[in-house]
């Protein structure tokens, strides 16, 4: 398995006014395409379950400078069989699920050194929100 990060430049034709722009905590700033919040800006590949952790990844990683009722609200309507989490599950049981799925995409995350920095602190800020609600 692998994990790496989309550069926008070339990211589906898209312009500059198609993203925004967060700042993690290390200091660097990712870009986030505005409306495409599944497929970017991190590819997790490697096997067939590859799209679905794709798309969970990048919906964690575009709500990082959303507000906790955000976090919330998603980890509420949140259920997938690959992380044994169930619908009626608390809010610290999702949260905990998904918190030992990123520290394992952690140890994946590929690309040039600057790439991989940007991955594993991307996942590290994400940690941190899951964090609040365990």
């Amino acid at each position: 398995m692998h994990v790496i990060w989309k550069r926008p430049d070339g990211f589906q034709n898209a312009l500059p006014d198609d993203f925004r722009r967060i700042a993690l905590s290390n200091g660097a700033h990712l870009w986030l395409h505005r409306h495409e919040l599944d497929w970017y800006p991190f590819q997790v590949s490697g096997d067939w379950e590859g799209q679905e952790q794709t798309k969970r990844l990048n919906r964690l990683v575009n709500l990082l400078d959303a507000p906790l009722v955000s976090w919330k609200s998603y980890l509420e309507q949140l259920s997938d069989d690959d992380l044994n989490i169930q619908e009626d599950q608390s809010f610290p049981a999702v949260a905990q699920s998904l918190s030992e799925w990123v520290n394992t995409l952690e140890r994946y995350a590929k690309g040039h050194t600057w790439e991989v920095e940007i991955v594993r602190c991307a996942l590290h800020d994400v940690l941190e929100k899951l964090k609040q609600f365990i």
